[in-house]
């Protein structure tokens, strides 16, 4: 069992009902998890007054637990070199990099057909803008990476393609010490076939010397510490490959 949650969100990002600080503490508890981070969505400078509503909602829960206090910064698809939307703010325990929109246009893609772009030009501004993130300085963890390749390209064809590249970033990570997630809410979105598949991209991140953290990705107090997919992904993965927060943290 993972004891641990690094990835939650709250109500405060406007598409996770429920889950008020003070409920996401008390579920974790629940559960016996001995660590949580709370890191809500960063889409630019005028979402980090958030940050600070998210410390007082924690000082006032007085948790049994320890509750790191994050942000999932996204990156600025404006650019392609993979830099995020916002500065990071002094005072964060743990940032993780959010690489959800594609780069140039803006959007969330859910299909391929939302790519909107060609598959060569695809292909190029996504390895360039994930290069960028896997080596940001202040950032402790790559969230959920080959999330956008699965979202905009076929990965019967492209697969093999777009692990090669992750291997170019793992070296990036590896040399900045930037931690790669584990996202269950990420595999869970995948076809069944690929879920199977998803160690390979760990293993890749683990042969460059790349540490991996887990993150359900929780939007719902019913997702806190969820990890049924991650558990089978790390069996076929080396024993005790995974790290403990203190080792990202410190």
């Amino acid at each position: 069992m993972i004891n641990y949650d690094l990835h939650i969100h709250t109500e405060y990002c406007g598409h996770a009902d429920g889950m008020m600080v003070e409920r996401i503490c008390r579920r974790a508890e629940e559960l016996g998890l001995r660590t949580i981070a709370i890191t809500d969505h960063i889409y630019g400078p005028d979402s980090l007054p958030v940050i600070e509503r998210i410390r007082a909602d924690i000082a006032a829960a007085k948790p049994k637990l320890k509750v790191y206090i994050g942000a999932e910064i996204d990156v600025d698809s404006d650019y392609t070199d993979g830099r995020l939307a916002a500065d990071i703010p002094a005072g964060l325990d743990y940032v993780i990099a959010g690489f959800h929109f594609v780069p140039t246009l803006g959007h969330y893609p859910w299909k391929i057909a939302d790519r909107r772009l060609d598959e060569q030009t695809f292909l190029e501004l996504w390895e360039k803008s994930l290069l960028g993130v896997a080596g940001l300085k202040g950032v402790h963890v790559m969230a959920h990476p080959g999330r956008m390749l699965a979202a905009c390209m076929d990965l019967d064809i492209y697969f093999e393609h777009g692990l090669s590249v992750l291997a170019k970033a793992a070296a990036v990570s590896a040399a900045k010490r930037v931690a790669w997630e584990l996202n269950e809410l990420t595999m869970h979105r995948l076809a069944p076939r690929w879920q199977i598949e998803w160690y390979r991209i760990y293993q890749v991140a683990l042969d460059a010397g790349v540490k991996l953290v887990f993150g359900s990705d929780a939007h719902t107090l019913e997702w806190i510490g969820s990890a049924p997919l991650a558990e089978k992904l790390l069996e076929k993965l080396p024993k005790g490959c995974l790290s403990a927060p203190e080792d990202i943290i410190g």
